[in-house]
């Protein structure tokens, strides 16, 4: 199994296992064998955003351990959650046994309900949202132009909150252009909450990098970074370039700014 290292912006490790049938549980795994811990949807949009045009984190889709999860509140409100937290499916174990025991449905793993209504608890609008599902459900799906996609209302939650959509949809343009696949599942069910794993791809779709109705039955990729000596979590090892102006605005002279801005961009988005 090859596991390269991705050496901009983060010190990571790619897992990945080419098996059609057992790749993505396997990769997973094997992430979590060598000690790392994957890296959910945030921490990859934020290692594109400060990674090169050319680097390999552009050049390939991956895969992650954040979910989408459709279900009903206890209330029995529809609701769709995106979770980029530890989950009941960030465990290959429990994808593993989805697969065997075929616990699908259209490609997407049913999720207990004990599980769906703790992640509904952990709701913060920064690692966990909670969206309307008719909302989505009545959205558009597939290809937007950057500028559309953002008003799309599985875009924010998806990348882990405004500002970071933000960043990402301005890189995305000057990596690949101005078009951008969202794509929506409905997977309001009376089997009880689904759930799918968030995956960015090489081109234009950002969900499930184009095989949309296998989630738990194909190859996997994902981006690993070392478990701190204490359990810690994934570290990123380097601030956004957002994070460096607003950092240095109150030590570079005003009317500089502009010049130190643009240069600063050329310096790092080669």
């Amino acid at each position: 199994m090859p596991q390269e290292t991705i050496p901009i912006v983060i010190e990571g490790r790619e897992f990945y296992d080419g098996d059609s049938s057992n790749g993505l549980w396997r990769a997973l795994k094997a992430c979590k064998k060598a000690n790392y811990n994957a890296l959910f949807m945030p921490e990859i949009a934020y290692a594109r955003i400060n990674s090169q045009k050319d680097a390999r984190i552009w050049q390939k889709w991956y895969l992650t351990p954040s979910v989408r999860v459709t279900g009903r509140t206890k209330q029995k409100t529809p609701v769709v959650i995106y979770a980029h937290v530890p989950n009941y499916f960030s465990n290959p174990e429990n994808i593993m046994k989805a697969v065997y025991s075929k616990n699908l449905d259209n490609g997407a793993g049913i999720m207990p309900d004990k599980e769906f209504q703790k992640l509904i608890k952990l709701e913060d609008g920064i690692n966990v949202f909670v969206v309307d599902y008719y909302k989505l459900k009545n959205s558009a799906n597939g290809g937007f132009s950057v500028d559309d996609a953002l008003e799309h209302p599985q875009t924010i939650p998806f990348l882990g909150g405004q500002e970071r959509a933000e960043a990402y949809l301005k890189r995305h343009r000057e990596v690949y252009g101005d078009d951008i696949g969202v794509i929506n599942h409905d997977d309001l069910s009376d089997k009880g909450a689904l759930g799918r794993l968030l995956s960015v791809g090489n081109y234009l779709q950002y969900f499930n990098h184009g095989n949309l109705d296998f989630l738990f039955v194909g190859d996997g990729r994902f981006v690993g970074v070392p478990v701190g000596a204490e359990g810690a979590a994934p570290k990123i090892l380097a601030p956004s370039l957002s994070d460096i102006l607003k950092y240095s605005k109150d030590f570079v002279p005003k009317a500089a700014r502009e010049a130190y801005e643009a240069g600063l961009k050329a310096r790092l988005r080669k």
